[in-house]
């Protein structure tokens, strides 16, 4: 598959390149990382060369896991990072904590979840999302993208090493048969009902 342009009204998510090795290092030794995601700890400079410059343009090509760099319309400094998943139809995402606050990466969720269930990833009906137990800013982005807490019948997540589980949230974008499935968002998000 080849790398597809989407557009916001604040955003281009394009295709992250090499020369954005230099953001995705400092993004991702930002200490949140190590606590709700699952990429490399510490984070070092040859891990977002490897990411940027092997698995992007790989998983791209093969459509394993598509991936696009957030980018203001104006600009072209990399702000974060979403993909999907498509064997899994699952989404993911991190955006820089000095990106953070002003919603892009929900802008940006919508515009994948959009192109994903409107025919970019044939026959896909519903994606997934998953974060760490504690992960409130993922959460808010994934509500914002119309994904419906549901309890999994295993509400985990492997490790950074692989060697263990952590407790987890899930979520789907299309609602399965019985509306009892999901949970709310209110008690993780500190909202009331």
């Amino acid at each position: 598959m080849r790398p597809v342009v989407l557009r916001t009204r604040r955003l281009v998510l394009d295709e992250p390149m090499p020369y954005d090795a230099e953001a995705v290092a400092r993004y991702c030794q930002d200490p949140l990382f190590e606590q709700y995601l699952t990429t490399p700890w510490p984070y070092r400079r040859a891990d977002a060369e490897a990411f940027l410059g092997v698995h992007v343009p790989e998983s791209w090509a093969t459509g394993a896991e598509l991936t696009w760099a957030l980018r203001l319309a104006h600009g072209s400094q990399l702000l974060g990072v979403i993909s999907v998943r498509s064997g899994e139809h699952e989404i993911g995402y991190w955006i820089g904590a000095e990106h953070r606050g002003a919603g892009y990466m929900s802008e940006a969720a919508v515009a994948v979840v959009e192109w994903a269930l409107g025919g970019g990833i044939p026959h896909a009906t519903t994606l997934r999302w998953r974060a760490v137990e504690g992960n409130v800013a993922s959460a808010k982005v994934a509500r914002a993208a119309g994904f419906l807490r549901m309890h999994a019948e295993d509400p985990t997540l492997p490790t950074r090493d692989g060697q263990g589980r952590l407790p987890a949230w899930h979520a789907v974008r299309t609602a399965p048969a019985d509306p009892a499935a999901f949970a709310s968002w209110n008690d993780i998000l500190g909202e009331a009902a």
